[in-house]
């Protein structure tokens, strides 16, 4: 079982639907709107990031629907 000592935030589930597909048509990075705010995800770095403040990075990571988790992102 993988440990989750800082948490991961799944995406919704129209926004992992999209970001699958750009993942599986190779794009290295695409942009995003999350929760009202544009994001870049890379996905050579598996890193994401607000497209107005590139230098605050976050990882992503793919893994199974079923994995630890702190919520979705943007609901309560």
């Amino acid at each position: 079982m993988n440990s989750c000592p800082l948490g991961w935030w799944l995406y919704d589930e129209r926004t992992n639907m999209d970001l699958e597909e750009m993942f599986k048509l190779g794009v290295s990075s695409c942009e995003m709107l999350i929760c009202g705010t544009l994001y870049v995800i890379d996905f050579k770095e598996y890193q994401q990031y607000r497209k107005s403040d590139p230098t605050k990075k976050r990882r992503i990571k793919r893994d199974l629907k079923t994995a630890e988790r702190k919520g979705i992102a943007g609901l309560r």
